[in-house]
This record gives C-alpha cells, structure tokens and sequence, in this order.
C-alpha cells in the first residue's frame, strides 16, 4: 500500500471512532508511528507529520485538527474517497500510478448537515538552504537585475513547458517563485538560475553581488579535488586542472596519439607512465604492458586500436608529463583538430564573459534539516460527495476478485510471474486458513508464511506475503475487524502497479497479447482501487 493510501486510511480510521475515543487512538497511532512521524507539530525536521490546511488558510496538526472538528458533538460523517488520476489524460491510470501523488485521495465530512472536503496534499521542505523569496531578494540586488529575471523567466517557461505547466511573464517571476508551485520548481531548477544569474551579470560586465548576509546560503566546488588527492603530494607539480585538460576528439585515430606522444622529446618516458597505469587494471594473470608493447598496439592495430582502453588517462598522462617537465605538449599543426578542452576555452571566454568553469559557480547548499508533510487542504467549494451512497462493499470485492480471476488467468497463459502475486491476493481474501486479527508477532507471521506453503505457493510468495503483512500491523491502534485486514492486506498484495520491474514494465510478444494486458490491467487497477477505498472506509 502506498504512503498515501496509509494516510488516508489513518486518519479515515480515527475519524470513524467515537469523539471521546479519539485522543486514546491518537496515542496509540503516536506510539505505533515512532519518532519519525509527529502528529502534534507540522514542519518537523527530519520527520513526517500529519495534518490539515484550512479554507482559511491555517495549517494545524493533526491533534489540532482534530480538536476543531470535536467540538460540537454531533455525530461526524466521514468518507474516503478516490476522484481519480490527476496525470496527464494520455496516460493511462495503472501507469500513473507509477508516479507519486497522481491519485486525487479525498476525506469528505459531514457534521449538522454542513460537508468539508480535504483533498490529500504533499508538502515536502525546500531542498535548498535558502528560501524562494531571499533568492529573489538576492535577484534584486544585483547590478542589471531585470536583465537577471528576463534571464529567469526564460529558463522556468522553458521547464514549464516541457512539464505541463504555464509560462511564466517577466514581471511574475518574483511572485511565481514564492508560490507553492513556483518554490517546487525552484527544488529543481535553482543550481541553473543561480548560474543564470552569474553569466547575465557578468555579460553586462560586472560580478555578482553576494552580501555576506546571503554568502552561507552558497559553496563552491573544486571539480578537481578527488584527482588532485589521487596524484599524491609527490606529483602535485603535474597536476592538470580541468578546465585546462585535453582529449581527443571521438574521430582521432590509435596512430593520431601516436604520433601526439612522440612528437615530446622525451616520449619514452610517456609510453613508460601510459604502461604503468595500464597495468593497474589487468586482471590477474595477463601479461602487463611495457613501454614498447604500448606503443607498438596503438601504432600497428588500425585506427580504432585505442577504443578500447581509458584514453582519458592515457591522455591525462601524455599531458602530465610534459607538465612535470615544466612545458607545454608540442602539437603538431596537423594533429591539432584532433584535440578538444573538456570546457570553454580561454577565446571562448574571452568573446562571452558569461561562460563560468565549475569551479566559479555559485551552488546552493542543501537544507539539511528537511521534512514532509501530508496535509488534507480544505476546497473551497466542497462537491456534495456524500449525498450519493457508498457501494456496498461485498459488491465491490466481487468485483476485484473477477478481476484477479482474470489477472491472474492471463498472467499464467503469458507465464509470467506476476500471476502468483494475483493467486496470493485471492488467497488473502478467500482462505479460511489465514487469521490477521491480534498483534501479529513474528511467530505468527512465520505460521501464516506455512500455511502458504502448504497451499501450494512457492517460497518467494511467502517472502512476498512476509514484507506486505507489515502493512496490517500499522492498522493495531484503530483494532479493526478481520474483514477489514484481509482487504487491505489482498489490497497491498495486488497493488503490482509500478515503475521497472513491476506489472507496467512486462513485455508481451504479440499485438493481441498486448492489448489484452492492457484490458486486464485497467479493469484490475480500476477494481482494486475501488475495492480499497470500500476497505478504507469500512468498520
């Protein structure tokens, strides 16, 4: 079962109980939740919290949601509901269940006649240090700053419209940033605005100014420090920065190095460091190289003799060495086309002041102390989602079962593995031989992991069962009835709706196997969804 669907089906839990057993079974979901989880203070670091976002804006923990909706004591209406995929419409449901938060999850409630709705939210803390408004303040203060935002708003229009969302004007940029949908944006996007605002102030001539007030939201990075500790205290002196290193460009030839490497006077030793660092990397028992045997494979074995070996080191050390002697590589007028800098050479910066080496940019620092909260956002205008009546829940499991039938039918006729997980769901929900109700201890769990083995299921199907029962566990403090486990536990089971290696990522040889996967898989998903949420809301 998804984090969110377990969500949902806490709270929903808790709500469902008499008013005066809420604050006992909030103490117990505390207890169960551990110290990873808060329900009594939103915005933790480190930690997940539960709560609610009013109509007003207000945003409370749970225990302080709570206390506003058990004031009155009217009985308290409560349902969880499913409105659906919020995933682009191309794509179909049991695939966007692949992604995180592509599910409307709702709680309507209902209380002396008057309904809310909260629509289940995300909310994760900025990854950066620094805040979405004191990056823009910091915008603001630099010399040409509107240069700095029509640079900005051309860098998020362009993200925006490869994701799905609206451009962005030159005069909303502030305002946008500081949004909740702006500020995730900027998770992604602030390394490339900040390096943005670098070149298009330094283009205009000047650099950009950091007050010491905003400097520990930034560090830099030396892209060399890992190789220069690798080269060792007695070869500093050869050391090659980055920026400044060369490579061959990918049409050079074996015989283009070749003759790179003995137009140095003193070439031998070169073909001698090229044969040691070879050598590092054969595996026990080849013959190692030698100076000789080096140079003789790369100039008699064709062109393409070098793709092969780390060029990138052989290189590395044809150009250390000549910086150990204290000289530049002679490179012959001819061979010259066939070397390339990995970065912007110095007449390139030198014709745009805005090219910046790695080593300048200004990075974000990572906030450390990061958090999450799910949050039920109140609408505005609540849909009267009550008014019509639940589906009684044995209707609802007779359908998800037909559609496993189905499932696991076709997953069996493609042999594919998948129709055991379909098997053990119908297990879950059909065997009189399994009882999830109680704590369920690991003795326990090692007794049910048997009776499947005598049912016949195979060993990875009990060690399947072993890791999804733990779901059943998070439900102790709400003691729910057997019914109850058992659908969320075939529920959790047959929820194979991912991302590599799941249900969405099998390959069928045929076009009409396809298309019957596809038909399979959207009435299963469909079912099963409908199923949970009759689970979710059950006693």
């Amino acid at each position: 079962m998804k984090l969110d669907d377990m969500v949902v089906a806490w709270v929903t839990s808790l709500l469902k109980k008499e008013r005066v057993q809420w604050p006992e079974v909030l103490a117990r979901l505390e207890t169960m939740l551990g110290e990873s989880w808060s329900v009594r203070r939103l915005a933790q670091p480190n930690t997940y919290s539960l709560g609610a976002r009013l109509r007003d804006g207000r945003e409370l923990p749970l225990a302080g949601w709570l206390e506003g909706l058990g004031t009155d004591g009217e009985p308290l209406e409560v349902r969880a509901l499913d409105l659906g995929s919020r995933a682009p419409e191309k794509l179909p449901e049991h695939i966007a269940a692949a992604f995180a938060s592509t599910q409307a999850l709702v709680l309507a409630l209902r209380s002396r006649g008057i309904s809310s709705v909260y629509v289940l939210e995300t909310v994760v803390s900025h990854r950066s240090l620094i805040s979405p408004a004191q990056l823009v303040e910091l915008a603001l203060l630099q010399p040409h700053a509107d240069r700095v935002l029509e640079a900005w708003a051309r860098v998020i229009t362009e993200s925006n419209e490869l994701n799905g969302r609206p451009a962005v004007e030159v005069s909303q940029v502030a305002r946008y940033l500081c949004s909740r949908e702006g500020a995730g944006v900027l998770d992604f996007l602030g390394g490339d605005l900040m390096s943005e605002l670098q070149s298009t102030v330094r283009r205009e001539g000047v650099v950009e100014n950091i007050p010491e007030a905003y400097r520990s939201f930034f560090h830099t990075s030396d892209p060399d420090d890992f190789d220069r500790q690798m080269l060792g205290p007695d070869r500093q002196h050869e050391f090659i920065p980055s920026e400044e290193r060369l490579y061959l460009e990918s049409e050079a030839t074996a015989q283009d190095f070749v003759a790179l490497v003995e137009a140095q006077p003193f070439a031998r030793e070169i073909w001698e460091r090229i044969a040691r660092n070879l050598n590092q990397f054969l595996a026990e028992g080849e013959t190692p190289y030698t100076a000789e045997s080096i140079a003789a494979k790369l100039r008699d074995g064709g062109p393409e003799a070098h793709r092969e070996l780390p060029m990138g080191n052989l290189t590395q050390e044809w150009q250390g060495c000549c910086r150990g002697h204290g000289v530049e590589p002679i490179i012959p007028e001819a061979l010259r086309g066939c070397l390339r800098l990995l970065g912007p050479t110095p007449e390139e910066r030198k014709r745009d002041k805005g090219l910046l080496l790695e080593r300048e940019k200004l990075r974000l620092k990572p906030n450390t102390e990061g958090y999450q909260m799910y949050l039920f956002r109140e609408l505005e205008d609540a849909p009267p989602l009550l008014d019509s009546p639940a589906r009684p829940t044995t209707e609802v499991r007779e359908e998800f079962l037909g559609a496993l039938r189905e499932a696991e039918s076709f997953a069996e006729q493609q042999d594919s593995p998948f129709f055991e997980a379909f098997k053990l769901a119908r297990f879950v929900l059909e065997s009189d031989a399994l009882r999830l109700t109680g704590k369920l201890s690991p003795e326990r769990v090692d007794a049910l992991q048997e009776a499947l083995k005598a049912a016949g299921f195979s060993e990875r199907a009990g060690e399947v069962f072993g890791r999804k029962v733990n779901a059943v566990s998070d439900f102790e403090p709400f003691h729910p009835s057997e019914e109850k486990l058992r659908g969320l536990l075939a529920c959790t089971v047959a929820d194979v709706f991912g991302g590599m290696g799941s249900w969405n990522d099998q390959y069928f040889d045929t076009p009409e196997a396809h298309e019957r996967y596809e038909q399979v898989s959207s009435r299963l998903f469909g079912t099963l969804r409908a199923f949970n949420m009759a689970i979710l809301n059950a006693e």
